[in-house]
């Protein structure tokens, strides 16, 4: 019931910043930014939970202000945790000590794909030149109070990350993408069936008639033949 609750209270959340944004698409954000360290740094040291919830984070991690509700989304738009909250393997490799630097920044580039477009050095920016470069892509305003908190979760998460390392990105599939392979996958075994590779073996049990004639036994064969083993 607790887990439920807590993935109603994500959606919400969710739903309550699309309609307080508008038309307005931000890259991933926070306002409790000064919590993501904290959060990556328990992500490796606990057990990768069968889904992320805000219980797991908040018995587990220890993570339990209300702030922190924001950073399950978070996770969500960098492709740590899929749309059901669980564990991607880009989150079960940043576990990995020779790994989590390579995978942060990988995951970085992909949530943060439009700004990387702009600059592909754009974890080299200072702060001011990110504000402005932000500003210009999405077309806010230069007061926009958010502009500051995608900046600021950007920089927190660039700190975790190795941008000389190569990793690859783990992007999840959209419901439509993922429909499409499972119909692909059908229609390969129905042509597969269809053209032979799939063998199929049959019994066919004949009661004989009693006879010793060899010319009824040759009609017997030859019209099995013609019709079942040849059609």
């Amino acid at each position: 019931m607790a887990a439920k609750k807590n993935e109603n209270e994500d959606a919400t959340a969710e739903q309550t910043d699309k309609k307080v944004k508008g038309a307005i698409k931000y890259p991933p954000y926070v306002n409790g930014y000064g919590s993501i360290p904290k959060l990556f740094s328990e992500i490796r040291k606990a057990s990768v939970p069968p889904k992320f919830t805000q219980d797991f984070m908040e018995t587990v991690l220890e993570l339990k202000s209300s702030s922190h509700r924001a950073l399950v989304p978070l996770l969500k738009k960098l492709g740590f945790i899929d749309a059901a909250n669980v564990p991607t393997e880009a989150y079960k490799n940043y576990r990995d000590d020779e790994q989590q630097g390579a995978v942060m920044a990988a995951q970085i580039r992909l949530a943060y794909s439009d700004l990387y477009k702009a600059n592909e050095y754009a974890h080299n920016l200072k702060k001011d030149e990110l504000q402005s470069k932000l500003r210009a892509l999405i077309g806010t305003a230069e007061d926009d109070p958010t502009i500051p908190a995608v900046v600021a979760t950007f920089m927190e998460l660039a700190k975790l990350a190795n941008f000389k390392a190569t990793a690859a990105p783990i992007k999840l599939l959209a419901a439509d993408d993922d429909a499409k392979g499972k119909k692909g996958a059908d229609e390969g075994a129905q042509r597969r069936l269809l053209h032979g590779s799939v063998g199929i073996s049959y019994t066919i049990n004949l009661n004989l008639p009693a006879t010793t004639e060899i010319e009824v036994f040759n009609a017997i064969f030859k019209s099995l033949k013609e019709h079942l083993l040849d059609g």
